[in-house]
Formats: C-alpha cells, structure tokens, sequence
C-alpha cells in the first residue's frame, strides 16, 4: 500500500480545488491505485500523483489521461 496523500483544502484556491477534484474522480473509480494508472496510460506514477498533489496545475495531456 503507498503513502496516504497529504490532505487538501478546496477552499484554499483553484489549484488545491482541481486537486480535490482530480482526487474525488479518482475515488469514484474505485480508487485506483497510481500503478494501474500508469499502466493504463503513458505517464509515471509521480506524474500522476503529483497531478492530484495540489501543488501545482498539471498540463492537459496528463489531465485527460487521469480521467481516462
């Protein structure tokens, strides 16, 4: 099992709402771990988390593939 992710705040502005949002489309798929995802598209692991970090806005490409 991988590290549980650090908590968000949506409030906190629009890159930490995406996050959120990324976060809660990935619980209603069944919380699939980044791995499978990985395998199922063309990116990383950390390019994958790091989408759903709240860090910093992911690029297009790798939003579509997280929602893919």
């Amino acid at each position: 099992m991988g590290r549980q992710e650090s908590p968000l705040d949506p409030a906190a502005g629009p890159v930490e709402r995406f996050a959120s949002e990324l976060r809660k489309l990935r619980g209603e798929a069944g919380n699939v771990t980044y791995r499978v995802m990985a395998g199922r598209t063309r990116y990383s692991v950390a390019t994958l988390s790091r989408a759903a970090g709240g860090q910093q806005l992911p690029s297009l490409p790798v939003v579509l593939a997280y929602a893919e």
